[in-house]
């Protein structure tokens, strides 16, 4: 449908008429039933309860720039801020959109966020640099409070409290409440943070959402949606936890709302949860489980509904009657993520939109009606609508293939498919129609490559031309010029900018190249077409003008362009894009504006409108109907509005309804869409298969005819191959010979040798490039070591250990322990001076009395040295009493040292005792002299296992070389065997030790030829075949010597018996009957030396097996010995670790000890700073308490002042009326007396009772008057008019007391707005008092807490822990590794122990002696009851027996035998007896056998009778068979339908018959009950009176 140019006289009233935001940061419940939405420049609000949409728009200076953040009200009442510097707080009331007052403050650079609280307050905290937060109250437009909030974190929540002036502001780890007291005239705040974890204190979790409940208690839940309460102690917020679920699975990130009297959270598990509190504790009461993630949840004031918006769009409504009884209710559908916007003709009246993955819906542009939405399947997805026609364009990725598909849309019948294509693996970025929609162009811009189509009646596409640029293209559109429609291609020149300068021209009539010629003054970024004929628009890169190019088609061959005017567009910034359609022209840009022209680009501009905020990111894409009646524009954030030109027109008036989309819609299985199947080919792979196809069948027969050759000479070839394979090695020929394409070859090996040079430098350059990396770490990690780290793995055992990697030190002449050692020698020269309170002085023993002790010491102690016990044998008592006391003093000084070093290495005499160490000095220096002993022993234990590893080393020559002796007996044992004859083989696996890597580390960097997997490789030019050898080999050398020697050689005596006995010739050549005597003595001398070589193999075999016992012996203790060593060594090692970790442990003490008396004194400090802090604070709270009572004495005053005006007013009333008479006065006082209705709410604040007080009094309702003081007002005016006056006053009087009574009135409503104000200041003055109370109870608390923490410090300075190296069977306490087992843990000395022993022992025997004694007596007493348990066993049996003896009966058949045989009955009689009887049997049998036989022949004749019987039957049923089929087929086959339809009518009808019967005898009883109730209530009602006669 062509459609006109824009009219010139139309006047533009721009209205947005419906949004679909993208961010939803700024969301806020206005009173219960309206959602307001802010982004941008825009508030959108859904009106649940009327079903509307309604946008507010902020684009100029009157109605506020921009929307930053909103805040909402419980009543109609809510509040935004501009996204300006120095912005403006609007309050504005909804519907009306009336702004109520406007909040300016010079201090705040932009709010971060705004909360209205109760009483009339805005609270608003503002960012960066000052981080205030703000307290106006907005019906008076004061600034109350501004104070500092410390605060600098991101991402704050702030919420504020439906019960009191309280506001919440969490930043995840922290969060303060602010809570602000109102004094008659004074404005405080009062600041409760919960405390931020810093430092080395373990951190909460951080809170994520926030939110008042219904009763004024504040709740909050972490990552994990963990319900916390957050309470005061007086000083701080603490948080409690309420509620929480381990299994929840985190997903999603949580929110919490409060629902009714419970709470509503989300997440993160994606499920909805109703929490309701129950004999205090929360449960969940109710679950929903949304369609996809949740991005908001926020809930009305009143807590009476939720809204929950989800990441698709979807907008919930929940409602219910409980917390366990919810409705959940879709509302709307707002799509997310849109990234392109189309009208589809040719009506536009509807709007087309896909978003990033794909999901494609039509909306209805007046409306908002969702109509269809579609999920098309692939990734890239995009599309392009027809500007003539309701055709769309799907095009994007599936699989590796880009391709497009073309639908029509019918609002009834939605979309459908007409036809598609499979493009091409290129990013296909962009599709194109031309003007008439007859023609597209598909671009794929990053490649170049460019398929222009052509598009028929019936939807139809035909490719008219492919061509590939060469580069990527910026831009491509189609015109018409010269009545010729041309595809402009603009070819990109810039990597960095997607412009171009040069463009290419192709006809789509012809399919052919156009030149292009002229000047133009680019780059340019976009191309045009405008509405004068042959001219285009060219958006220049980084401008605000664009151009006007004027084209011309010289021959139809070559097109001209001529530059025409430049226009300003009226854009602000240097980046803008265009949209044209034949009767408007829009360009919009980064500065948020849409500029509306002439289609033909004039210079000026019919609309110049604001869409988007300065501060955002610009317009991505803008479009416009055919009639210019509504712009839709979709901004850079993924907004996108609908604005109407004209809207003052009625349609536009009217507010779009909130209508729910039909559910199928969201059914993505149905609602799919694919653009092409998954393997289809695209249309270069198509071109290239036909390609191939073609060539194939034009050279088909050339190619057949080769290949028939070819298989003739491969053929000839096989041939000779196989006759010089056949011939012998010197006539064969080269293969060479036979290669039949010579110069090939040469190309081959060129080639082949070009490849072994790159494989070569290839190599060489990694091989170089692996050297300089292992040489690298060969000389930083390898060098650089001392001792490397190295294992010693036990001889078939698991045993192993690993020796100690070591650096190469000097740390014995490091200047570090040079001045430990002289600061040490000055310490220890002033030893005597050092007070050791931990040293016992006792007075020396004499020699005589130490010779005891000393005895018995040695009698005991098996520690002594040889030197020790020599002394004692045969030296002197003073040499042995000196060398005691060299000794004990060796043990007193390593007593107390806390390691066993010193029985291993020698401990430097500068060491430092741990009784000594106390100071940060101390522990320096202590920390290298641990680093010297720790070093000192690794060294010593290295040389421990370089030992071992020689020991090894020798072990595994001498493992090697007896596995070597064994393997040869076993195969010496096996020839044996052999010359037995026997097949009894021994298969012994004997295994020699193997060194693994890490035993030899030095194999790191040297690598064996043995190691390499892959053998050298080795060409066939390198292999050097040996000439055939002409004879056999000539060994004149061996027999040569054998002449020489004569037979003299050195035989082996084990190899001579292995050798058989040659048999004689005559055992050979004759049977042994033809020998004869020398015969026989040469047969008896073979059998002789055989018998005696037998002997001999015997002989060796035995010696073999006695060698192989004692060899594997030694071996097997050779290894045993050895791991032994191993075993030992490893015991070693832990006993060095062990020892390594003593003297770790020690100074880790001292740091642990210094540690502590830092945290001590940083405690205190701490406890100092906070005593400072809050003593400070509890002056300030002093001083603003004092303020507090003295704006209490203030207010008081003020009231009592207003009590006595009010009394003085009640009391002179009379004064103004003394002239008339007391019936007119008594009058006049009756109506002043008369008020209004008074009701009296929660929301009438002071300042509101101030504003109706002044009201009243000067009788004009001010514009900010509260609605719930109107009809108050009201009520004041009903009761002042002169229709209310009586008639015995007249106009004047009536007036002077409508004065007098406002006046009182005023006075009254001043008193009451008084009291609250009395009220608040008491309960300001209540909270500062439990505040100061609280600050000062901590204070006593913390000033405890110092004195137990100096009493600590005392306590652990005084009670030193000492560390002890005992033996673990010396300790004789629980042990589980941690240092508070030894906190009970007391040391007894060694002669202590060892008394108790004795005693023990002593006792001990004593008591083994008893246990004996028991024992023997335990057994006497087992063994009676053994025998008188086996004597009841054998009383047990015999009864048993006698039982069995008595149970047993004689049958009948036995005492009938015994009888017969005592009467002379013999066996022969009894045999004659059966034989009779078998025989009568027999007789029997065979009676009843043919008895048998006779009935079965009769059975027999009546069988053949019913057969005949049966065949006539069955001739009779095939007879009727055949008469009912005949019958069936002249029948009707309904009959038998119709049939039992009339038999169910029939049913039917007395079913209802018998029904109706049953009704009618149903009425009939009730007629006759309730007839006989009437005649009962009628006799009651009118009683039957007795007849009666009067007696004469």
């Amino acid at each position: 449908m062509a459609a006109e140019a824009l009219d010139e006289n139309i006047e533009f009233h721009t209205k947005a008429r419906w949004a679909i935001p993208q961010r939803l940061d700024a969301m806020a419940f206005i009173g219960p039933d309206v959602l307001a939405v802010a982004h941008d420049l825009y508030i959108l609000f859904l009106d649940f309860k009327h079903h509307t949409e309604t946008v507010y728009v902020t684009n100029n200076k009157t109605v506020g720039d921009g929307v930053d953040v909103i805040a909402g009200h419980r009543s109609t009442m809510f509040a935004f801020a501009e996204k300006v510097r120095n912005p403006r707080i609007f309050i504005l009331s909804f519907p009306s959109m009336t702004i109520m007052a406007e909040l300016e403050d010079l201090d705040v650079n932009r709010y971060k966020g705004l909360c209205m609280m109760e009483g009339d307050l805005v609270c608003g905290f503002s960012g960066f640099p000052n981080y205030l937060v703000t307290v106006w109250s907005w019906r008076t437009a004061q600034r109350l409070l501004c104070l500092e909030t410390g605060v600098t974190r991101r991402n704050q929540l702030y919420v504020a409290s439906r019960m009191g002036l309280m506001v919440c502001e969490c930043w995840g780890a922290g969060l303060i409440v602010w809570e602000v007291a109102q004094c008659y005239k004074l404005n405080l705040m009062m600041k409760r943070p919960k405390q931020e974890v810093t430092g080395w204190e373990v951190s909460e979790p951080p809170l994520v959402g926030i939110c008042w409940s219904n009763d004024g208690q504040l709740y909050a839940i972490d990552e994990n949606a963990r319900l916390y309460s957050v309470l005061s102690d007086g000083i701080n917020m603490v948080t409690n936890l309420e509620w929480s679920e381990d299994d929840i699975e985190v997903i999603h990130k949580p929110y919490i709302c409060s629902f009714e009297h419970g709470l509503l959270i989300y997440g993160p598990d994606n499920l909805v949860r109703s929490l309701k509190k129950s004999e205090l504790q929360w449960k969940v009461v109710w679950t929903y489980e949304p369609a996809d993630t949740v991005l908001r949840l926020v809930s009305n004031a009143v807590g009476t509904a939720a809204c929950l918006w989800t990441q698709t769009g979807m907008v919930y409504k929940l409602t219910g009657e409980s917390e366990d009884k919810i409705d959940v209710e879709l509302v709307t559908f707002k799509q997310r993520g849109i990234q392109k916007i189309q009208l589809i003709a040719p009506d536009f009246k509807y709007l087309a939109t896909m978003n990033h993955v794909g999901v494609l819906c039509i909306y209805e542009v007046y409306s908002t009606k969702l109509m269809v939405m579609k999920y098309v399947e692939g990734n890239d997805m995009s599309f392009q609508a027809s500007p003539v026609e309701p055709l769309v364009i799907i095009f994007g990725e599936v699989g590796p293939n880009y391709g497009m598909v073309l639908m029509t849309y019918n609002p009834d019948k939605g979309f459908t498919k007409v036809g598609g294509m499979c493009l091409t693996h290129q990013i296909v970025s962009q599709v194109q129609f031309s003007p008439t929609g007859r023609e597209v162009v598909a671009v794929a811009m990053s490649a170049g490559h460019v398929f222009i189509l052509a598009l028929s009646e019936d939807y139809k596409l035909t490719l008219i031309r492919y061509m590939e640029v060469g580069r990527g293209i910026a831009d491509c559109f189609l015109m018409p010029v010269n009545n010729v429609i041309r595809c402009f291609i603009l070819v990109l020149f810039s990597d960095k900018f997607l412009i171009g300068e040069r463009i290419v021209v192709v006809n789509t009539e012809t399919g052919k190249d156009n030149k292009f010629a002229g000047k133009m003054q680019g780059p340019y970024a976009r191309l045009l077409p405008l509405g004068t004929k042959d001219t285009m628009l060219g958006i220049p890169h980084l401008s605000r003008q664009y151009h006007v190019l004027k084209l011309a088609a010289d021959k139809g061959v070559t097109i001209s362009v001529k530059m025409g005017p430049i226009i300003d567009t009226g854009h602000e910034v240097k980046y803008f894009d265009g949209f044209f359609t034949p009767n408007a022209l829009l360009t919009f840009g980064y500065d948020g504006a849409i500029v509306l022209r002439q289609p033909d680009g004039r210079p000026e501009y019919d609309l110049h409108l604001a869409v988007s905020h300065r501060y955002e990111n610009g317009i991505k894409q803008a479009v416009i109907d055919s009639e210019t009646k509504y712009i839709v524009h979709l901004a850079a954030s993924h907004t996108m509005v609908v604005h109407c030109l004209r809207g003052e027109s009625p349609e536009a008036m009217q507010e779009p309804k909130l209508e729910v989309p039909d559910q199928k819609l969201f059914d993505k299985a149905s609602n799919s869409l694919t653009i092409i199947a998954l393997g289809e080919k695209n249309y270069l792979d198509r071109q290239e298969d036909k390609k191939v196809h073609e060539e194939a069948m034009d050279y088909k027969k050339q190619r057949d005819e080769v290949v028939t050759a070819f298989n003739a000479q491969r053929a000839q070839l096989i041939e000779l191959l196989e006759e010089n394979i056949a011939e012998i090695p010197l006539h064969q020929l080269s293969l060479a010979e036979f290669n039949l394409h010579a110069e090939h070859k040469k190309e081959r090996l060129k080639q082949a040798e070009q490849e072994r040079l790159m494989i070569r430098i290839h190599t060489e350059a990694r091989i170089a490039a692996q050297d300089k990396v292992t040489l690298w770490i060969k000389k930083y990690c390898w060098d650089t070591m001392m001792t490397p780290r190295a294992k010693i793995l036990a001889i078939f055992s698991h045993y192993q250990v690993e020796n100690y990697a070591v650096l190469p030190t000097q740390r014995d002449n490091w200047p570090e322990l040079q001045q430990v050692a002289a600061l040490r020698a000055l310490e220890m020269e002033n030893d005597e001076d050092l007070f050791k309170p931990w040293e016992e002085h006792k007075p020396e023993p004499s020699a005589i009395e130490l010779l005891p002790t000393v005895a018995s010491g040695i009698r005991e102690k098996s520690t002594l040295s040889v030197r020790s016990a020599r002394a004692l044998s045969g030296g002197t008592d003073s040499q042995f009493l000196e060398d005691m006391e060299a000794e004990e003093q060796a043990v007193d000084q390593y007593c107390m040292s806390g390691t066993a070093a010193h029985k291993f290495v020698t401990v430097p005499g500068y060491m430092i005792p741990q009784t000594r160490a106390y100071s940060f000095l101390q522990m320096n220096w202590l920390q290298q002299i641990v680093k010297l002993n720790v070093q000192n022993m690794r060294l010593w234990f290295n040389k421990q296992f370089d030992e071992l590893m020689a020991s090894k080393k020798r072990e595994v020559g001498l493992v090697c070389e007896r596995n070597a002796r064994l393997r040869f007996i076993i195969d010496e044992l096996n020839k044996l065997s052999d010359l037995r004859g026997s097949f009894h083989h021994l298969v012994v696996q004997i295994k020699d030790p193997q060194w693994a890597q890490d035993e030899q580390p030095e194999r790191l960097i040297k690598v064996d030829p043995e190691e390499c997997s892959i053998a050298p490789y080795i060409s066939p030019s390198q292999i050097v075949i040996p000439p055939p050898e002409g004879g056999p080999k000539d060994d004149f050398r061996e027999r040569a010597l054998v002449e020489m020697m004569d037979g003299v050689l050195e035989k082996l005596w084990h190899e001579e018996i292995k050798k058989p006995i040659p048999m004689p010739q005559c055992m050979l050549d004759k049977d042994p009957e033809h020998f004869n005597e020398d015969d026989l003595r040469v047969v008896f001398e073979y059998e002789a030396k055989v018998a005696f070589r037998n002997e001999e193999r015997d002989k060796y075999r035995k010696m073999l097996h006695a060698e192989y016992a004692k060899l594997s012996q030694v071996l097997n203790e050779g290894v045993v010995k050895f791991n032994a060593k191993v075993k030992d060594t490893w015991l070693l090692k832990l006993k060095v670790d062990s020892v390594i970790g003593q003297e770790n442990l020690n100074l880790m003490r001292l740091r642990r000890a210094n540690l502590d008396r830092v945290e001590m004194a940083e405690k205190i400090e701490h406890f100092r700073a906070e005593i400072a802090k809050y003593s400070a604070e509890e002056e300030w709270l002093m001083e603003q308490l004092q303020q507090i009572q003295e704006q209490g004495t203030e207010v008081q005053a003020a009231y009592d002042a207003l009590a006595q005006k009010d009394k003085y007013l009640e009391r002179t009333f009379k004064n103004h009326f003394a002239d008339l008479s007391p019936i007119i006065v008594d009058q006049c006082y009756k109506f002043f007396k008369k008020r209004p209705k008074w009701h009296m709410r929660a929301t009438m604040t002071p300042v509101v009772l101030y504003g109706l007080a002044s009201a009243v009094l000067t009788g004009v309702r001010p514009q900010r008057l509260h609605p719930d003081c109107v009809d108050f007002f009201k009520g004041v005016e009903v009761l002042d008019q002169i229709s209310n006056m009586p008639p015995v006053m007249d106009e004047g009087l009536w007036a002077t007391m409508v004065k007098l009574r406002r006046v009182k009135i005023e006075n009254e409503i001043r008193m009451r707005a008084v009291g609250l104000e009395m009220a608040y200041v008491e309960n300001s003055n209540a909270i500062w008092t439990k505040s100061i109370l609280a600050r000062k109870n901590f204070l006593i608390k913390t000033q405890d807490l110092i004195t137990e923490q100096r009493e600590q410090a005392e306590h652990i300075a005084r009670n030193r822990v000492v560390q002890f190296v005992l033996p673990a069977g010396q300790v004789e306490i629980p042990t589980t590794g941690h240092m508070e087992d030894y906190h009970d843990a007391t040391l007894i000395p060694r002669e202590d122990i060892e008394k108790i022993n004795e005693v023990i022992l002593r006792v001990g025997e004593l008591k083994l002696r008893m246990m004996r004694k028991q024992m023997e007596f335990r057994k006497g007493i087992l063994a009676k009851e053994w025998e008188h348990a086996q004597m009841k066993m054998k009383l047990r049996h015999m009864e048993q027996e006698l039982a069995s003896y008595r149970r047993l009966k004689i049958p009948k058949e036995l005492q009938l035998y015994l009888k017969n045989k005592e009467r002379g009955y013999t066996d022969d009689q009894d045999y004659v007896r059966l034989e009779k009887e078998m025989e009568a049997e027999k007789q029997a049998v065979n009676r009843v056998l043919e008895m048998q036989i006779q009935r079965v022949e009769e059975l027999q004749v009546k069988i053949n009778a019913i057969e005949a019987k049966s065949n006539k039957l069955v001739t009779m049923i095939t007879t009727l068979n055949a008469q009912v089929s005949e019958k069936r087929l002249n029948e009707d086959p309904l009959e038998p339908i119709r049939t039992r339809r009339i038999l169910k009518k029939r049913m039917e009808m007395l079913i209802q018959r018998s029904q109706l019967i049953r009704e009618v005898q149903q009425y009939h009883s009730n007629i006759v009950l309730l007839q006989t109730e009437l005649e009962l209530l009628r006799l009651k009602t009118y009683p039957t009176l007795a007849s009666f006669r009067t007696i004469d």
